[in-house]
């Protein structure tokens, strides 16, 4: 069965794109198939995984029921090499995705046009990443609504963990469910190991309250993701050898073990 995974928080900055860029690319290496979805108005995922010359874009599949979806999907190219098992819908920069979502306001089931779309390709894929943008909107419902799981990377600072908390909050009232009934793990992302307090406050959060959704693998502060977001390419690519080159492999395996 397809893993559908919005990768979301309520703040800005925690590592949103980077996640889902390194933790698609990882899953694919291990044999996966997995695409990616840009919803993020920044368009981030599609500058690390296109040459950003792409006809279609996921707003004609949403705006139109007839489309499809299969044409607004691209090979990834990573190292300037299309990618068997990795594939991403792109999104665009800026006002286009602003427009696309009040432009959904008004259609019918404007809430679950990726849902429906995505059901008539999820047997081509192992898992499917949708990036988001940390504010409330029609693309965030149909993210939400369209997700069988999530992960949520977060700060060890109290704005990320409650944007996390909030994020939580509205899947609930999105999904009508509680919490318990909710798929997701929150990865400790951009930590700083020389940050003490800091460091202390964020574990104890964490292991207070998910203990059990919790991943255990660490994304540090590394200056390879720096770089990583510079050259436009995951880290591995970057530099195989690094030490942060291996977080994500790990988290990689985690997902898959946390089916």
């Amino acid at each position: 069965m397809t893993r559908i995974i919005m990768v979301g928080c309520r703040k800005g900055g925690v590592t949103k794109t980077t996640t889902t860029v390194n933790l698609a690319y990882e899953l694919s290496q291990l044999g996966n198939r997995v695409l990616v979805l840009d919803f993020d108005g920044q368009g981030d995922s599609t500058k690390f995984l296109t040459n950003d010359d792409c006809e279609y874009y996921i707003g004609d599949a949403l705006l139109d029921r007839k489309f499809d979806i299969s044409k607004a999907i691209y090979p990834a190219i990573v190292a300037d090499k299309e990618q068997d098992n990795l594939h991403i819908i792109p999104g665009r920069r800026g006002d286009i995705m602003t427009k696309l979502d009040m432009d959904m306001i008004s259609l019918t089931r404007r809430e679950e046009r990726l849902k429906l779309h995505l059901s008539k390709i999820t047997d081509n894929y192992d898992f499917i990443l949708i990036d988001t943008n940390p504010g409330t909107s029609v693309l965030g419902l149909n993210a939400v609504m369209a997700a069988t799981e999530f992960i949520f990377p977060t700060e060890f600072k109290e704005h990320s963990l409650d944007g996390v908390e909030a994020l939580i909050e509205h899947i609930q009232d999105v999904k009508f469910i509680e919490e318990d009934e909710i798929s997701f793990l929150v990865v400790a992302s951009k930590i700083n190991k020389t940050a003490k307090k800091s460091l202390a406050y964020g574990q104890e959060y964490l292991a207070s309250r998910w203990p059990n959704n919790t991943a255990k693998t660490i994304i540090w502060d590394r200056s390879l993701f720096a770089e990583s977001e510079y050259e436009h390419e995951p880290a591995s690519v970057i530099n195989r050898g690094h030490v942060a080159a291996r977080y994500y492999k790990e988290l990689a395996k985690e997902i898959i073990a946390h089916a």
